[in-house]
This record gives C-alpha cells, structure tokens and sequence, in this order.
C-alpha cells in the first residue's frame, strides 16, 4: 500500500510523485479517515494521549480502548510551532506537544 510513498523519504532518491504514489496517498487517506479506524468518544472507556514534537511540528493521535481490546483513535491533531520554539531542547518540544 504505502510503500510508494516511502520510497519517496529515502536519502539519494529524487522525489517524484507520480501515479502510483497518488493512489498510494488517496488509500492511506482513506483507511485513515474510515469508518472502520475512527471511533466515536466513549466517556466510560479509557484514553490515551500520544504526542511527538519534531524541529517544526507538534502530532498527536488521542486514542481509546474499546471493549475488543484495541485501542482506536478518537482525533488527531497537526500543528506548526512558530519559529521562536524551533530551538527548544527536545523535551522542551515534548512539553510542548502535551501541552
């Protein structure tokens, strides 16, 4: 599924983005964004909030444990930090993301 897509990540590799890494992005979308992952909020059932901080963005999947056992995501979030905090030290980020 995904694997024209990261082939376009490796070093030394032009970044060409033809057909079949469309079809490749529109699938990824789609399994991310259907109905079969993303799960209504379930106030009784348990949560989990997973956050990463990179050099320039801030992601994080909020997740809950359905009664099958695995955990589905609720929402997700994308955010860009502004300039002054690209030179935060790296758990400073990680703050940041929580937050």
């Amino acid at each position: 599924m995904a694997k024209p897509l990261i082939q376009l990540t490796k070093n030394n590799t032009p970044f060409i983005f033809n057909d079949n890494c469309t079809e490749a992005f529109k699938e990824l979308k789609d399994r991310l964004t259907s109905s079969l992952i993303l799960c209504h909020y379930d106030p009784d059932l348990k949560l989990i909030l997973e956050m990463d901080a990179s050099n320039r963005v801030v992601v994080g999947v909020l997740l809950q444990l359905h009664l099958d056992g695995k955990w589905y995501p609720i929402a997700f979030f994308l955010k860009t930090m502004a300039p002054a905090k690209y030179n935060y030290e790296v758990h400073n980020k990680e703050m940041l993301a929580i937050i």
